[in-house]
């Protein structure tokens, strides 16, 4: 009942901050906006971006690689122990921060304050990579799978698993297309910190 009643107060959430698509923007409008919340969000910050990778992988404090794809990624700490392989069961926690409202998400606590890491289940193929979220236990739906309604990991988020270890903590700006199902389908970025792990279970 209590997963049922908060599906529904999202749904009603999203409907209202979400009424309807302004149908009088053209697609390339939208990105054009995208381009300004992030240099807006970025000379805010006092943030600014490289095109090549730090030398051993070491960020200034507001630096942040630039991809091609228009992926902004620093980190923060590279971690320690195994690289991330394709099949592994990894855990992430996050704080998300959409930079068209300001809306700020989290699962970035202990699970002694009540709220587990999401869970997904990484695969590499050739060059590709993808990630499906899963329930860490039984009685328990991912968190970023119960907000959007999908269960596809933001293929942002994956990018930084050729760089970290176990333990590795990242901060991203994040483009629509490289996003979540909301940041695709209403076009706007987000910015993320993430801590990556390896599943102990």
């Amino acid at each position: 009942m209590k997963k049922i009643l908060g599906l529904l107060t999202f749904a009603l959430l999203t409907f209202v901050m979400f009424p309807s698509c302004d149908d009088s923007k053209t697609y390339a409008e939208m990105m054009e906006e995208e381009r300004e919340l992030i240099k807006q969000f970025m000379a805010d910050s006092s943030f600014y971006s490289v095109d090549n990778m730090p030398a051993d992988t070491v960020f200034a404090p507001k630096e942040f690689l630039l991809f091609s794809d228009g992926l902004y990624m620093q980190i923060e700490d590279k971690g320690s122990g195994k690289s991330f392989e394709s099949g592994m069961e990894v855990t992430v926690r996050f704080t998300e921060l959409r930079l068209h409202d300001g809306v700020v998400i989290s699962n970035n606590k202990s699970s002694a304050q009540g709220l587990n890491p999401d869970v997904f289940r990484y695969q590499v193929s050739g060059s590709t990579q993808s990630g499906i979220f899963i329930a860490e236990n039984d009685s328990e739906t991912s968190y970023m799978a119960s907000l959007y309604g999908s269960t596809a990991v933001p293929s942002g988020w994956l990018v930084p698993l050729k760089y970290i270890k176990d333990g590795g903590k990242v901060r991203l700006i994040v483009p629509h297309k490289l996003g979540q199902s909301d940041a695709l389908y209403y076009v706007y970025p987000c910015y993320y910190e993430l801590q990556y792990g390896i599943s102990k279970r």
